[in-house]
C-alpha cells in the first residue's frame, strides 16, 4: 500500500500559528479523544474564531479531523498532521532539509522516503504507520509498547515504536551490520541511506544456490553477534534483510526486538532462525538444517544471559 506524504504538499503553506495549533491538538490528545476547540485556541494563544478558521484550513489539508456531534466541537490530529510536526522538528534541529515524495520502501507498518541533510547527504526517513493501515491486527506484534500503558492513540503507539527502533539501532550499529541511526522524532526515524535490495524482492533466479548460501552465512554471522550482545530480532525474515550493492547484508526493522533476559526471547530466536532457513530453502534451495545452526545460537543466547 503506497501512502502519499500529504504533509509535504501542505508544508509550504503552513504558518507558525498552524504548527502551534497542531501542537496544541497533539498535546491535548493526551487528555481528550477529541480536543475541544477552546483548549486548542488557549494553547495557541489566539481567539476561538481565529483557531476555528485555521483548523478549517488544516482539516481541508487532512492534517486534522473535526467532529461536532459529541456535544462540542472537537479535533484530532491525523497521521498527516503528525508527519508535519515531525518534519518541522527534524528540520529545525538541522537533521533534514528536504524529503523526496518518492518512496523507497513500503512495509506493513511504515513508509520510507529519501531525505537530504543540510550538508547534502542522503538519508532514509522512516515514517511509522501503526494503526493507519494495520490497526489491532498488528498491535499484537508490538505488545511491548502497551505494557503498563492505557493510552490508545495509534499516533502515540507509532511514536513508541520509532523510539524503540532508534534505541535498538543505537545499541547495535557499533557491533553489527544494521542501519546507522541519525535521529528520531515522534513516529519518524532518520537513518543512513543504503543502496540495496530486500531479499524478499529478489527472484529465485537472481542468485545461484552458492551465492544464496554465502549470503545466508553472512546473515547468520551478523545475527549471532547480535544475540551474543543480548538482543533477539523476533521478526526475522527475508523481508528484513537487505543485500547492499556492495554484496554485504544489512538486518533492518528492529522495532520488535526483545532482550535475551526476557524468557520469551528463547522461542522468538528459534522462530527467527526457522523462518530464515525456510526462506532460503524455499527460494534458493539452500539446505541448512536447524539442528546444524541452533547450537551456536543457543550458546550465544545463554552466554548473553551469563549462564
Amino acid at each position: 500500500m503506497v501512502s502519499k506524504l500529504l504533509a509535504l504538499e501542505a508544508y509550504p503553506s503552513l504558518r507558525d500559528l498552524d504548527f502551534r495549533i497542531l501542537r496544541g491538538v497533539e498535546l491535548n490528545m493526551r487528555h481528550h479523544k477529541w480536543v475541544p476547540l477552546e483548549d486548542i485556541a488557549g494553547f495557541a494563544r489566539v481567539d476561538v474564531e481565529t483557531a476555528s478558521f485555521r483548523l478549517g484550513k488544516l482539516d481541508n489539508m487532512s492534517l486534522v479531523r473535526r467532529r461536532s456531534d459529541i456535544g462540542y466541537i472537537g479535533y484530532q490530529l491525523t497521521i498527516h498532521g503528525y508527519d508535519a510536526l515531525a518534519i518541522r522538528a527534524l528540520s529545525k534541529k538541522g537533521v533534514i532539509e528536504a524529503i523526496s515524495t518518492a518512496q523507497i520502501g513500503v512495509g506493513k507498518d511504515a513508509d520510507v522516503y529519501v531525505g537530504v541533510t543540510p550538508s547534502g547527504d542522503e538519508v532514509a526517513v522512516k515514517f511509522n504507520r501503526i494503526g493507519e493501515r494495520t490497526a489491532s491486527r498488528r498491535a499484537g506484534y508490538h505488545g511491548h509498547v502497551f505494557q503498563d500503558k492505557h493510552h490508545t492513540s495509534w499516533l502515540y503507539v507509532s511514536r513508541l515504536i520509532a523510539k524503540r527502533e532508534h534505541e535498538a539501532l543505537t545499541l547495535l550499529s557499533p557491533i553489527a551490520s544494521v542501519p546507522r541511526p541519525i535521529a528520531w522524532n515522534r513516529h519518524v526515524v532518520v537513518m543512513e541511506f543504503i543502496n540495496g535490495t530486500e531479499l524478499a524482492d529478489l527472484r529465485d533466479t537472481d542468485l545461484t544456490r552458492e551465492e544464496a548460501d554465502e549470503i545466508l552465512s553472512k546473515v547468520l554471522d551478523e545475527y549471532l553477534k547480535i544475540v551474543r550482545f543480548g538482543i533477539v530480532h523476533s521478526d526475522m525474515s527475508e523481508f528484513n534483510v537487505v543485500l547492499t550493492d556492495e554484496g554485504e547484508v544489512l538486518i533492518i526493522d528492529w522495532a520488535q526486538y526483545v532482550t535475551t533476559d526476557k524468557p520469551e526471547s528463547y522461542e522468538f530466536l528459534r522462530r527467527d532462525l526457522t523462518v530464515l532457513l525456510n526462506a532460503f530453502r524455499r527460494k534458493w534451495r539452500v539446505e541448512r538444517e536447524f539442528e546444524e545452526v541452533w547450537p551456536a545460537f543457543e550458546g550465544a543466547w545463554r552466554e548473553s544471559r551469563g549462564e
